[in-house]
């Protein structure tokens, strides 16, 4: 018989939201939230993303991803820069004190994914991935 708590999706579901709020928990202390945490890494990883790449890597909308870099600029923390050949294209880029939160935040991130993976041998982590991999190329 069917049972909802043993549902896989029901499960990460759960378990995703947990860490999420857990992670902006954390960084409520730096003023700073877990979506913000995630432009803001992203950007820095990649030096500039147009609006399009980071929603995609951020799996979110565009009209979010609005917001949140409407957030980043007033913060200071990033930057729009128009595309001169075309200006429908925005780049975003990290502004001096961006770079500075996001190197800031590191650590915070490590220690939080060090603290949710404890226990976990690299084996498991690994077998973690790859049935979350597998899940989602199932979706697809």
């Amino acid at each position: 018989m069917f049972e909802l708590e043993d549902c896989v999706g029901i499960i990460t579901c759960n378990t995703g939201k947990k860490i999420a709020d857990a992670f902006n928990e954390k960084l409520s202390a730096f003023g700073i939230t877990r979506t913000q945490w995630i432009a803001i890494y992203y950007l820095g990883k990649f030096k500039s993303l147009n609006q399009k790449e980071l929603s995609v890597k951020m799996n979110i909308k565009d009209s979010t991803l609005v917001r949140l870099i409407d957030r980043l600029e007033r913060d200071g923390l990033a930057l729009r820069i128009k595309n001169n050949k075309d200006r429908r294209m925005t780049h975003l880029k990290l502004t001096d004190m961006g770079k500075q939160k996001r190197a800031e935040m590191l650590p915070i991130g490590e220690e939080f994914v060090n603290c949710v993976s404890s226990g976990l041998s690299n084996e498991e982590i690994d077998t973690f991935r790859k049935v979350m991999n597998r899940l989602m190329e199932n979706i697809e």
